[in-house]
């Protein structure tokens, strides 16, 4: 089985450490066992309160279930509810995955410009030491869903993350970006996990190799998982990902939105790595080349469903006409 999750909690540094071994002690007594750990930082987005984090304590969760700004934001002045907030925010003791820690909270858009680029906490500061709870309640109050924010909740030690990308007992998944749109981006994660192990090459301290990582976040999970997909081997479909090692860069970290159509304009964080993957190949048909979707995608079938334990059968032979290079 594989479970959520291996991750590097700030709230919480010390439980990674049993993750390994936990892992390695269960496959020891004749399991099949992995954790699912990112191999990035999981770094979240908000639109005001509304991030999954908040239903972690009761006065959190209270805010979310009320989808009325006008009632929520009566909600959120009142005293009595703000000291329940404080209270809980500041409470040790319980299960939690946010550090709750409003001064490692970076603002990144609001109609108040002077608050971007600030925590909370020192919003609250600069308002005359205000508690830094009541500094982002009140924020919220004052301009809702216009207020974004952004924090990191795990996977901030680089030296951590190199020992679990090398630990069996860990296997690389848990985007959960699909289910959180507006939140989280970490559609990419393979690429960032590929340039993690260059730069560690590059600067001299290598801790895994290209090869290694490559089979990692393909080979490895298609065979756990016993699924015909992750090798290419004469017969296979040809199911391909051609990655530009030179662009393995900076660009990977950059923010990106789509509007959704079907979700009424909604806009989705997504990434956008146009010049890092040159081209993808699914069954042989070029779906994306140069930084654009192909006439095929959305108009023709290329893939189809992976059963487990399923050999696909190899396609018909194609004769493929290649004109020379002078």
């Amino acid at each position: 089985m594989s479970l959520l999750s291996a991750a590097d909690v700030k709230a919480n540094p010390f439980a990674i450490r049993m993750m390994g071994p936990v892992a390695r002690f269960v496959n020891r007594l004749g399991g099949n066992f992995r954790w699912q750990h990112l191999p990035v930082p999981f770094e979240v987005y908000a639109d005001g309160i509304d991030l999954v984090i908040f239903e972690e304590f009761g006065a959190g969760a209270a805010a979310l279930h009320l989808k009325e700004e006008m009632q929520r934001n009566e909600l959120l002045r009142d005293e009595a509810y703000r000291r329940q907030f404080r209270k809980e925010y500041e409470s040790k003791f319980g299960v939690r995955v946010w550090h709750r820690d409003f001064f490692d909270a970076e603002i990144v858009g609001c109609p108040d410009p002077k608050v971007v680029g600030k925590s909370f906490g020192q919003v609250g500061i600069d308002r005359g030491g205000v508690h830094a709870v009541d500094a982002f309640l009140d924020l919220v109050t004052e301009h809702g869903t216009a207020l974004r924010w952004r924090t990191t909740i795990s996977n901030h030690r680089q030296e951590v993350l190199k020992q679990l990308a090398r630990e069996p007992g860990v296997q690389m998944g848990f985007s959960d970006a699909g289910a959180h749109l507006r939140n989280m981006a970490f559609y990419n994660f393979g690429l960032r996990l590929l340039r993690h192990v260059q730069d560690a090459a590059n600067a001299g301290t290598p801790f895994m190799t290209i090869e290694h990582a490559v089979h990692r976040l393909t080979g490895e999970l298609a065979d756990w998982y016993r699924i015909d997909a992750g090798h290419l081997r004469i017969g296979d479909r040809a199911d391909l990902v051609i990655v530009d090692p030179a662009r393995l860069d900076a660009s990977l970290d950059a923010y990106a939105e789509q509007s959704v159509e079907q979700y009424g304009g909604l806009p989705r964080m997504v990434n956008r790595n146009d010049d890092t993957v040159n081209a993808v190949f699914v069954g042989g048909r070029a779906v994306f080349l140069d930084g654009k979707a192909t006439d095929v995608v959305g108009k023709q079938r290329t893939g189809r469903f992976l059963r487990a334990a399923h050999k696909a059968p190899a396609p018909p032979a194609q004769r493929v006409e290649l004109a020379s290079v002078g």
